[in-house]
């Protein structure tokens, strides 16, 4: 087996993971749209899918450039031509560690002592926040993992 196909075989489960997550954030894309333009009852209300911290034209923006990145990656990835880097992984860790962290802070907070306010009430958000922190820490592990290794290291 060339090093090409090690290099496949190796993306495998993180190619797997980067595309469960996607798919995951889009089906939320498409969800709180539908919600938004033609409502129907077996989906969540739109007000549960919606903080209002920003307002829903320019949330969908930001969800469609999240989701051309998250496909982007994947593509790239799928091609070998997602090159890992040290550094890089790096960051998306503690970015990823940090992000995963306030949010699972969030949806506990918004369950127990502070279901009081309406920014920590709403739930599906916070969770879809939780797949795109999980979704950085998947491809952080992916740099991290197979980053090239300089002489004398393992």
């Amino acid at each position: 087996m060339s090093g090409n196909q090690g290099q496949r075989w190796a993306n495998g489960p993180h190619l797997a993971l980067l595309s469960i997550l996607t798919a995951a954030f889009l089906c939320r894309v498409v969800a709180q749209l539908v919600q938004a333009w033609w409502p129907v009852d077996v989906l969540a209300s739109f007000e549960n899918w919606h903080s209002a911290t920003l307002p829903y034209p320019m949330l969908l923006a930001w969800q469609l450039a999240i989701l051309a990145v998250q496909v982007w990656v994947i593509v790239t990835m799928s091609r070998n031509a997602h090159q890992p880097r040290q550094l890089v992984g790096q960051v998306l860790l503690v970015a990823g560690g940090l992000y995963f962290t306030f949010m699972l802070f969030r949806l506990v907070a918004g369950m127990t002592f502070l279901q009081h306010l309406p920014w920590f009430q709403v739930r599906l958000p916070t969770i879809f926040h939780l797949v795109l922190a999980a979704f950085l820490l998947v491809l952080a592990d992916f740099h991290l993992r197979y980053r090239p290794r300089g002489r004398g290291q393992a």
